[in-house]
């Protein structure tokens, strides 16, 4: 009998480890938390309720979120440390999540997405909550990922860069070498930072809300051209008005004529005067830009993505 039961404690403490293993990722009960778990300014209401508790809470330091598991521990381990590092040299947050989600529409992923990013803590400590959120969804009938981005993370990682990114992830995600592929697309974050603000984002800021807006700046060039070609009118018709008065050739035209009386006349050539004027002008140009779009999700922020990829 006391056999039996130290093989039955042996199989509970067994199945036990084998099912702390199985839980890659640790989540929360929204319903026990303040404010259902939501610490950014987001306002909480009817509308978006069920969207909040249909949320994941998570640990929003662990940065990878591996709910289909596609990646082993020691992968893990070294794409935390590849995340870690651009978060601290950019002050972007980064996030990576695989999911099995059944969907018909590539809005449900985008839903999933937003909602995970603004219902938990990522991008909190960043300016605009600003962060790239890299989504994974292993469906088995319709595989699909695609890269969201919010806050200034708008700016840099422009629609053109993500699809680049994607294009370049495309062969190790279709082919589930996933290491691999989020690898490159670490790297090739890194790189676009590195490379400053997209060109075709310069115009743009990004508002409190997470949304991307045109920002409006003096033109300088133009301003600059305008005065100049008023300065030239001015100074043209000064001189012209200078040119219309006649040098006086004797002295006599100087004279009051009717408060003098002459007893003797004769004429005495004095001095003459002339003045001139120089004047130059310059001219420049310039150049315009581009649009983007942001789109809202339930909780009222903002963000962008790239277009996605089915595979």
């Amino acid at each position: 009998m006391k056999k039996i039961k130290k093989i039955l404690c042996l199989f509970i403490v067994f199945f036990m480890f084998i099912t702390v293993s199985n839980a890659s990722v640790q989540t929360f009960d929204r319903q026990e938390l303040e404010n259902y778990g939501v610490n950014k300014k987001w306002n909480i209401n009817s509308s978006n309720l069920s969207n909040v508790l249909n949320t994941y809470k998570v640990n929003a330091s662990e940065k990878i979120y591996d709910y289909s598991d596609i990646l082993t521990d020691e992968e893990e381990k070294e794409i935390y440390k590849e995340i870690d590092e651009f978060i601290k040299k950019t002050n972007i947050d980064m996030v990576f999540v695989s999911v099995d989600l059944p969907y018909q529409s590539d809005k449900t992923n985008e839903d999933f997405a937003a909602d995970f990013y603004d219902y938990n803590d990522f991008g909190i400590d960043f300016k605009n909550y600003s962060g790239i959120l890299l989504l994974r969804n292993t469906y088995e009938e319709d595989p699909y990922f695609n890269i969201y981005t919010f806050g200034d993370a708008q700016l840099y990682f422009s629609f053109n860069r993500l699809e680049n990114t994607l294009d370049s992830i495309y062969d190790d995600f279709h082919s589930g070498r996933y290491y691999d592929g989020i690898d490159i697309f670490i790297k090739k974050m890194t790189s676009y930072y590195n490379s400053g603000i997209a060109n075709e984002m310069k115009e743009y800021e990004v508002n409190e809300d997470g949304y991307l807006y045109k920002a409006y700046r003096i033109p300088y060039i133009p301003v600059i051209l305008i005065s100049g070609a008023l300065t030239f009118i001015v100074m043209f018709i000064l001189v012209k008005k200078n040119k219309m008065v006649s040098t006086a050739t004797k002295a006599t035209e100087y004279l009051d004529k009717s408060s003098i009386n002459y007893t003797n006349k004769q004429d005495n050539f004095i001095t003459s005067h002339t003045s001139s004027y120089v004047m130059s002008s310059s001219s420049g140009g310039g150049g315009g830009g581009g649009s983007f779009h942001s789109s809202g999700g339930s909780s009222g922020g903002g963000h962008s993505s790239g277009g996605g990829r089915h595979g």
